[in-house]
């Protein structure tokens, strides 16, 4: 029987718990959380050399981080992934008051550190994006075209467009077997716009697929592979593409899905049609993305600048 992290110790109390059971709660976090969890574990395992978890001693840690640099979204992450071991593993449950009030304090201060917000690709900058790779005539310029299309249509992470099987596909429709919202795996059904649509199919066809993995590995000289885009080649195409076609900005795996909700705010939607469209769990984070939109459909600019909504 193994820890569920490999970082325990004289530092953290744990449980021993069948492998079964381990596996099942692994299962119950994304993949990339869970690795980024074992990384911040490891690190504060390292930071404690022997001495045993406190609420303190993580205060003095996460205030180490701060003083090295390091973000407040990353020092959070280190915070979450603590309670996350602690949930699971510990026989006695700590209080965190000082650790939080401690990361309060980081992040009042700390709040222009990191890379800061990603720039979204509008729905303008994905036509032309995709022009751009569709008429280079190659299966890989296709596919690419095709993934970012559904990307921006469907407001999809990457570690969900990596998953899209052929068979996902219906007439208009995505079916969506499993997100980072719906861990469960119930499953939605989301809109594919009919220019998409267009390219999915020339793309199955050219790459003669009817079954298993949709987007992957393409081989120079046009030879498509069995094994799936992984996410840090998507995430690649896209900065890739975004480049090629003269698009400026921090352009990440994430700029469609804020791009998109920028652009359904240009378009009019509200806050509630964002949040539906991107599965987001509250309405805080298109509201965020989009805020600047937003603005001009608020109150000042309606009732004084007599802006129509």
């Amino acid at each position: 029987m193994n820890a569920i992290v490999n970082t325990t110790g004289p530092n953290i109390a744990t449980l021993q718990l069948p492998e079964e059971t381990e596996t099942l709660i692994k299962a119950s976090i994304a993949e990339n959380t869970l690795k980024a969890y074992q990384r911040a574990l490891q690190s504060l395992t390292t930071w404690l050399a022997g001495k045993a978890l406190s609420d303190v001693l993580l205060a003095n840690y996460i205030t180490v981080l701060h003083e090295t640099g390091k973000s407040p979204a990353t020092i959070a992450q280190a915070i979450a992934a603590v309670k996350w071991q602690l949930k699971h593993q510990s026989q006695e449950s700590i209080n965190f008051s000082i650790t939080q009030a401690t990361l309060a304090g980081i992040r009042r201060e700390g709040r222009d550190r990191g890379r800061g917000q990603v720039d979204g690709l509008i729905w303008q900058d994905v036509e032309r994006v995709c022009i751009y790779a569709e008429t280079e005539d190659t299966l890989a310029g296709l596919r690419d075209a095709a993934m970012i299309r559904l990307m921006s249509d469907c407001l999809l992470r990457i570690s969900e467009v990596v998953a899209v099987n052929v068979g996902d596909l219906k007439e208009t429709t995505l079916l969506l077997r499993a997100s980072k919202t719906d861990q469960e795996g119930a499953g939605e059904a989301l809109y594919v716009c009919a220019a998409t649509r267009k390219v999915l199919n020339q793309y199955r066809e050219r790459a003669d697929l009817t079954r298993g993995a949709l987007f992957r590995h393409i081989r120079r000289g046009d030879h498509i592979q069995s094994n799936r885009l992984n996410p840090h080649s998507a995430r690649r195409i896209i900065k890739k593409r975004a480049a090629h076609a003269g698009v400026d900005g921090f352009i990440s795996g994430h700029s469609l899905r804020v791009g998109s909700a920028v652009s359904l705010a240009q378009a009019g939607a509200t806050v509630v049609d964002m949040q539906v469209a991107g599965r987001w769990k509250s309405s805080q984070m298109p509201a965020h993305y989009a805020k600047a939109e937003l603005a001009e459909r608020g109150a000042i600019a309606r009732f004084k600048d007599g802006k129509s909504p």
